[in-house]
Formats: structure tokens, sequence, C-alpha cells
């Protein structure tokens, strides 16, 4: 609930997911290192305490950015009833006097796995997000009471009271197991939301895996078998090490095939090796707060240290050469070694893929392309690439992943005309050359994105362009590496930072267009498409003024939306298309062009009004 409700307020960009699970990652240590030391009087206090912060709801605190924003607003949302939460799982155990409590482990994950899948196709479509607030705040309430009964009616058992000591050798195994499959969890989501395929719903996969992973090895001791499961990785990091050598010249769902699988087995095997290492009950609290500490030491890395060091997802190959290194330590002891050549055949070949398996990722690692390349930049929003190509006129390109946000040719003649999305052939192009041939004096034309700055291209001598722009390594690039801003004849400028936040706190500009073009890759800034941000644009925009909405998505139909969101303001909305055309760099484009009537006229099409608190992506799934 908290992640999809910060989603839109970041872009929409996966990284919003990996500093949540950062964040719950942190709050779960403290938890646990709470339920390592508490008593239960002390715990019955802390769940009555808890009460006061219900019910849970997003309160926003601003931090000096958008990680430190994102820790600040879920510590003050719902900090303190998670911190009670995550310490119920270690405490329950210790008290169950059970013969094997680590099952009551796994089960803990089943309970997660179902709510994870279930959230975005049960609840999500059905439930407005103040109600999924109100929901989870009433079931909360009864866990208390629950727990407060549970908590009160027990006796302390004998290995609650024993004292035990762990090696610190032990310790360090624990975390660097845990730290090494949470780093797995948080690089894979970035690697395949980002770089492979930005599909809503697929960051959901890595974690079902990660919590999959937990159930079958804390379950029993029969699923993980080191040899099968050394054996395999042997065989699927190098080909997943390939595939990142590729890079898009292979199919996605070949791309997604492989980082699951060997994602699954990574986390079997680390997972495994924690499960095999467990200690005794009366140690049971100690272990999971070594694991609480890996997990957070994993997450910190991905989320916060990888970004400044890697200017590519650099930790996703490094994460598959560790583990690679973890299952051949763990198999192959010194003595095993001095008689590889009596070792059995299967043995051998395994353990010679497990070195390959530790060079091929390092092989990738920060590799960047030879020919074409220009420049590469990192930060919180995901990588941008800059790329030329010697095509029959040369170009330059500017990436995100898979999707193109912008090309510019690079012979003089064809250096100031408009390309892919934005030719003057495309529903925006033709929709802004009207407008501003229909204006009497100078026109004043937004634009939410700026890609490559395309758009100013239109603009003739005092006309005012104005871009909203969230991610500042975007204006560096369209500034520094093409020439559409600095060209245009038209006076342009920048704003950074979300773009409904600033039309919000911006006077009503009487803009003659506006054109919101933030949804072409598939990771969707929900709130710019809501009832209210229409209503936003609609104070923007003169009474004769165009709203233009780029609506081109590979996964999601937003043309139900689109016209949701102008039945609700009162507009006319109208469909363009367009196909491609290479040989003047245009990409088939699919643009809504909304525009203000005395009488608002119905058509016959379906129509869905997203709110800010009520908006669900799985109905527009194209299947």
């Amino acid at each position: 609930m908290l992640g999809k409700t910060l989603l839109p307020k970041f872009g929409g960009t996966p990284a919003v997911w990996t500093v949540c699970l950062l964040f719950f990652q942190a709050l779960l240590l403290a938890s646990y290192t709470y339920a390592h030391f508490t008593r239960r009087k002390i715990h019955l206090t802390l769940l009555a305490a808890s009460m006061l912060a219900l019910p849970i709801g997003l309160i926003d605190k601003a931090g000096w950015g958008p990680v430190s924003s994102i820790l600040v607003t879920l510590f003050f949302s719902a900090g303190f009833p998670y911190f009670v939460l995550g310490s119920t799982s270690p405490l329950l155990q210790r008290w169950s006097n059970l013969e094997n409590p680590y099952r009551l482990y796994a089960l803990s994950n089943v309970a997660s796995l179902l709510a994870l899948v279930s959230y975005p196709f049960l609840i999500e479509p059905w439930l407005s997000v103040g109600t999924q607030f109100k929901t989870w705040s009433i079931l909360y309430a009864l866990f208390v009471i629950l727990c407060g009964i549970v908590t009160w009616q027990g006796k302390d058992t004998e290995s609650e009271r024993q004292i035990v000591t762990t090696r610190w050798g032990q310790w360090t195994l624990w975390i660097l197991f845990s730290a090494v499959g949470s780093a797995l969890l948080a690089a894979t989501t970035n690697q395949v939301c980002q770089e492979v395929a930005p599909i809503p719903f697929l960051w959901i996969a890595p974690m079902v895996l990660y919590l999959v992973s937990f159930i079958l090895t804390f379950e029993g001791q029969t699923f993980y078998h080191r040899d099968w499961f050394s054996l395999f990785a042997a065989i699927l990091i190098p080909i997943a090490s390939a595939l990142l050598a590729v890079g898009g010249k292979a199919p996605i769902w070949i791309h997604l095939l492989v980082d699951f699988v060997t994602l699954f087995v990574c986390l079997v095997i680390v997972h495994g090796e924690l499960a095999l290492s467990r200690p005794e009950p009366a140690a049971l609290t100690r272990f999971y707060l070594a694991i609480a500490m890996g997990g957070l030491t994993g997450g910190v890395f991905v989320a916060l240290i990888a970004p400044r060091l890697f200017h590519s997802f650099a930790e996703f190959p490094l994460c598959l050469a560790g583990t690679a290194l973890i299952a051949a330590l763990r198999r192959y002891s010194r003595e095993s070694l001095r008689n590889f050549g009596r070792m059995p055949v299967l043995a051998r070949a395994s353990l010679v893929g497990l070195l390959a398996a530790i060079i091929a990722p390092l092989a990738t690692f920060e590799r960047r392309p030879t020919n074409n390349f220009q420049l590469q930049l990192r930060n919180f929003y995901g990588v941008l690439r800059i790329s030329d190509f010697p095509l029959q006129h040369p170009v330059r390109t500017m990436a995100h992943g898979r999707t193109t946000h912008g090309m510019q040719f690079l012979e003089a003649e064809l250096v100031a005309q408009p390309t892919t999305y934005y030719s003057r052939l495309t529903g925006v192009g033709m929709t802004l050359s009207s407008v501003l041939e229909k204006v009497e004096g100078h026109a004043k034309i937004g634009v939410v994105g700026l890609g490559v700055g395309t758009l100013s291209t239109y603009g003739r001598p005092g006309d005012q362009f104005r871009f909203y722009e969230l991610n500042p390594q975007v204006i560096e690039a369209a500034g520094k590496y093409f020439t559409f801003l600095k060209n245009s004849k038209a006076n342009v400028d920048i704003v950074e930072g979300d773009a409904r936040i600033s039309l919000a706190k911006e006077p009503a500009g009487q803009f003659d267009a506006l054109i919101i073009d933030a949804f072409s890759s598939d990771s969707i800034p929900i709130h710019l498409l809501t009832a209210e941000c229409g209503l936003i644009y609609r104070r923007h925009l003169k009474p004769n003024g165009r709203l233009i909405i780029h609506i081109s998505n590979r996964t999601l139909n937003l043309e139900p939306v689109v016209r949701g969101l102008a039945q609700y303001v009162g507009m006319n909305a109208t469909r363009l298309e367009n196909n491609g055309d290479e040989s003047i760099g245009m990409y088939p484009s699919s643009w809504m062009v909304l525009s203000g009537v005395q009488k608002f006229q119905t058509e016959d099409h379906p129509t869905i009004l997203w709110r800010d608190d009520f908006a669900a992506l799985w109905p527009l799934l194209r299947m």
C-alpha cells in the first residue's frame, strides 16, 4: 500500500520499491533486535502503545532527496506498527516451545507470499487506498488483541532463559548469506524492471521467488541439495552473464526466463546454507537478528552504495559471482580439491562450472559498448545511455533501458528535424503545429517530460516553451549532448521536479497547449492521469487550449483512463495514431488530444476514472 502510494510521487521508477525494501529491512533489524532482548511484559506494553499510531496513512515528509524523503515518509506513516509486527514471528517462535520452531518461519513466509500476490489482483482493483489503510488498521488492531492474549497466557520456556553464545565466524556466515540474498533480490528487480522490461507488476516476481526460496529451505532439510544446486548455478550463471553481454539483442522473454530461474537457484543456495547453519532454538532470536543485519546490508549496498559507485546495474553480475563463490566454497573443501582427479565426473564438472560462474559475471562488470557509445549516467531514476548510430543518416539517441526517449539527426541539414514520437506527422506534431498557426501573437506551450527537448524545435521567435522534468540527469544530457533546446527559436525554460507539484504551485498558466509526455515508458506515474490532476491541467489551459497526452505503451492501454479524465473535466477526446517511417526518424505513436467545448459530447468508448486514492493498472494490461 505504501509503496503504491509513494510510487507516482517519484516518477513511477522501480527504484522506489528498492528504497521501500531498504526501509522495511532496516525496521526489521530493529524489530529482531528488540525481539532478541525483550520480555513478555515489555511486549504487552508495546503492543498497546502501537494502537496509538492507528489508523495508518501516508504522511508526506520532505528529505534531502528522493531516497531520504521516502525513508522519512515511511517512518512517520507506519514505522511504529511495522516495528511491532516485525517482532512477532521470532517472539512467537521463541515462545512456542516447539521442537522445530523454524517451520513457523516458513509458515510466516507463506502468509507474506499470499499477501504479496493477492494485493494487485484482489485488493488494489476493488478498494481505494483510503479504504485499504482503514481495513489494514482494523486488522492490525485485531492482531494486537490476539497477540496480546498469546503473550499474556504464555510462560517463559527454558530455552528463553538460557544464555547461549555464538562464535563470530558463525555470525559472519549468517550475515553474509542473508546479505547476498537481499542484494540479489534488489539487484535483479532493478535489472529486469529497468533494463529488460519495465512491465507493471514485474517487480512482484523477484519477491515471490525470494519468499518461496525461504519457504522451501526452512520447511525441511530435503529440498536444498548442494550438489544439484551447485550444478544448476554453474550452468545458469554463465548463461545469464552472456545475456547481459548481448543486451537487447535477445528477446525479452528469454532475458526474463533466464534471470528469474537464475535468481531462484541463487536464492535457494544462500537461503539453503542459512537453513543448514541454523542453531538450536535457544539461539533462535540471535539467528534472526543476524539474518536481519544481512538483509539490511544487502539493501543498503544496492539502494544507496551501488548508484554512487557504478554507472550501470553492476551489482547484478557482482551478486551472481558472489553466489557462485559461496556455492564453491561450501561444496568443496581443501581436501576434496587435493583429490580432484579422483572426484566423480559430475563433481568435477560442477567445480569447473562454478569457476566459470565466478568469472563470467565479472567479465560483464560495468561493461560498456565499444561502438556508438557516448555516455552512461546512473542515479535514483535509473540508467541513461547516450549513443550514436551510423545509419543512412547518423543519429544520436537517449535511452532508458529498452525505451528510447529521444533521437536527433547529426547532419547539419537534418539536425532541427523533430523525430521519434514527435515528428511533424505524429498526433502531437500535427496538433501543436495547428495550435501555433491559430494563436494570435506569441504562444505559450507547457510540456511535462523533457526527453531530449525535441518539441522545442516547433517554437517560433517570441513563443514560450516550459518543460517540466523530474530527473536532473535528463536535463543535463538534453542540454549537453543534444541541440534542440539551445537552437530553439522560442524562449525555453525548464522546471526541475515533479510536474504536478510544480503546476499546482504556479498561478494559472494560460497555456495554449499542455503536452503530457510521461507514459511512453512502461513505468507509469499514475498521479499525472487522475481526476484531481486533470483539474490542475484544465486550470492551466486557455479556453480554447489543447491538452495533448502521449499514450504509446507496450503493456498498458491508457485510452480509457484519458477518456475518463476528459469526461471528468468536460473536454472532448480524440485519438490520433501514426505509423513509423524510418526515413524521417519517426516512430509509431498514439496521442490523445483533449479540447474544451461548450457541451461535453459522450462517445461510444469505455472510460475509467482514476482518482488519487483509487487507480488500478491490472484492468489496463494488454493481454
